[in-house]
């Protein structure tokens, strides 16, 4: 009988203790997210917060914070642990509609803007994109352990978008393949083809370049790994 209630007791002891460590452990999450915001609003002086949420990065907590100052949406992410800074990015709208008969701006000017900007950086990838009917150029750029992503109104030279991210350890470590490599890669896939789109990107934590190509009435889709240059995903469909 007293060994039965020393058991009882034992097991109470134990679910009152992991009680006692979940409250404590949602309490300093909910602390981590109010100093995220509170960063968030120092990082960005006279915006207004529109959303934050948590969720789980790369098998790790975080703290999403959205704000916005005037035309100008901001994104800031924060690690819930420790709440520290690992992504941030600002956009504008494109709204240069009337100058879309504009000659383009030279590609290399863009690059040149774009190094100038992140400095010691190397360029990852740079190509010409249409969004919503607007010509604009997205550049990749790697320094240190931050991903760089700029965009840019392809008529006019202005910066619409700017972000960057912190990569993990193994990630800023690694020595990507290259935008060649990766081109002859996709094109060993689809023999005769035409690459009609280029992007470097992260999939998952993984970096990976993302290539659109076409032949005849056959498109292409194919996902290659930065660093290895293993084929990840690859689809070829008949156009619509």
């Amino acid at each position: 009988m007293k060994n039965h209630f020393f058991k009882k007791t034992s097991v109470l002891c134990l679910i009152s203790s992991l009680s006692l460590l979940m409250l404590s452990s949602t309490a300093a999450a909910a602390a981590n997210t109010d100093k995220a915001s509170k960063a968030a609003r120092k990082k960005v002086p006279g915006a207004s917060i529109t959303e934050v949420e948590t969720d789980i990065d790369d098998g790790e907590a975080v703290v999403e914070v959205s704000l916005i100052k005037k035309n100008k949406k901001y994104s800031l992410k924060y690690r819930q642990s420790d709440t520290k800074l690992i992504e941030y990015e600002w956009e504008l709208p494109n709204t240069s509609y009337s100058i879309q008969s504009k000659k383009n701006v030279a590609l290399s000017k863009i690059k040149t803007k774009a190094r100038k900007l992140v400095k010691g950086s190397k360029i990852i990838s740079a190509r010409l994109s249409v969004d919503d009917g607007l010509s604009e150029y997205k550049v990749s750029l790697k320094k240190g352990k931050r991903q760089y992503k700029l965009v840019y109104n392809a008529k006019n030279g202005k910066l619409l978008e700017y972000e960057w991210k912190q990569l993990s350890p193994s990630s800023s470590q690694s020595v990507y393949i290259g935008e060649s490599k990766a081109r002859n890669i996709a094109l060993k896939k689809a023999p005769g083809a035409s690459i009609t789109k280029f992007e470097f990107d992260r999939d998952d934590g993984t970096a990976v370049y993302e290539i659109e190509l076409r032949k005849g009435i056959y498109e292409y889709e194919v996902k290659i790994n930065a660093v290895t240059g293993a084929v990840i995903e690859f689809e070829k469909d008949i156009e619509d």
